[in-house]
C-alpha cells in the first residue's frame, strides 16, 4: 500500500522543524605574527601567452608550508591585453590601474605581464627561474581580521608608533579556477589559477582610529572556485608598498 509522505509526518514534527535554527558558520580568525609577512603580487592575463607559467609558479604556494603564515599570494588579473582577442573572465579594470599607480610609485619600471611584486618591489627573479626573495625579518606588528557573515573587524597594532595613515585593501581570493581559452594567445589551452582576485575593497585607516576598521565585506557573485580565501593587507598611501598581511582560506 502507498502512503503519501503527508499521511506519515505528524503536524507537531514539522512544527518542530520550523523551530530549528538557522545553521550558520562560526566566526573566523586570521591573525598575524609580529613579522612581517611578505605579500607576492602577481599581474597577469590570460591573453598574455607568456603567463601560464607564472601563474604555475605562484599555484606552487598552495603546498608551501609558509602560507598565511609567512607568505601571502594574490593575483591581479589585467585587462589591458583583451583587445587581442580573448576577455579575461578575472580581467578587471581597477587591477591594471592599480599596476599603473605601482609604476608611478617606481614600484614596477614598466607596465607589463607576467609582472611580480614581492613586499612592494619589483621581482624579476621568476624570468630565470629563481627562488622567491627570502622572508622578512622585521617587525611590523600583528594584523588580524574577524569575519562573520560578511561583517570584518580588522585591527592592527603597530610595533613602531607613527602618525601615518595605511591603506586597508580586502580581497576575496579564488583557487581552483579553470579557463578554456578559445581565442588570443592561449587558444587552446585549459589554464588553472589560483590566489585569484575576485573581489576587493578598501579603507584608509589612521592612528586615531588605533588603526582598527569594522565594516561588511560581503562576497558577491563570486565565480564557482575550489576554495576560497580571504585576505587583507595594509600599505602605505603614498607608495603602495606593503606594511603588514595576514590570510586564509574562509567560505564566503
Amino acid at each position: 500500500m502507498n502512503t503519501s509522505l503527508k499521511s506519515v509526518v505528524s503536524p507537531g514534527l514539522l512544527f518542530a522543524v520550523a523551530l530549528l535554527p538557522a545553521v550558520h558558520a562560526a566566526p573566523q580568525h586570521l591573525q598575524s605574527g609580529a613579522a612581517q609577512v611578505q605579500l607576492i603580487e602577481l599581474y597577469t592575463s590570460e591573453g598574455c601567452s607568456s603567463c601560464p607559467p607564472a601563474d604555475k609558479r605562484l599555484s606552487k604556494l598552495k603546498h608551501d608550508p609558509a602560507l598565511w603564515v609567512e607568505r601571502v599570494p594574490v593575483a591581479f588579473h589585467v585587462d589591458y591585453w583583451d583587445y587581442i582577442g580573448w576577455e579575461d573572465p578575472y580581467a578587471d579594470a581597477d587591477n591594471s590601474n592599480r599596476q599603473r599607480e605601482h609604476e608611478a610609485a617606481g614600484n614596477f619600471s614598466s607596465v607589463y605581464t607576467p609582472g611580480f611584486l614581492v613586499d612592494g618591489q619589483e621581482w624579476r627573479g621568476f624570468f630565470r627561474g629563481a627562488r622567491l626573495p627570502s622572508l622578512q625579518k622585521r617587525q611590523a606588528g600583528p594584523l588580524s581580521i574577524e569575519y562573520d557573515q560578511g561583517q570584518v573587524v580588522v585591527n592592527y597594532q603597530p610595533v613602531i608608533k607613527t602618525d601615518e595613515s595605511l591603506r586597508l585593501q580586502l580581497a576575496w581570493l579564488g583557487a581552483g579556477l579553470q579557463s578554456s581559452v578559445s581565442a588570443g594567445e592561449n587558444s587552446g589551452k585549459k589554464l588553472s589559477h589560483d590566489f585569484v582576485v575576485l573581489q576587493r575593497q578598501q579603507q584608509i585607516l589612521t592612528p586615531q582610529q588605533g588603526y582598527s576598521h569594522t565594516g561588511l565585506f560581503v562576497a558577491k557573485d563570486l565565480p564557482a572556485a575550489e576554495q576560497y580565501a580571504l585576505v587583507g593587507w595594509l600599505e602605505e598611501t603614498a607608495t603602495g608598498r606593503p606594511v603588514q598581511a595576514v590570510g586564509g582560506w574562509v567560505e564566503p
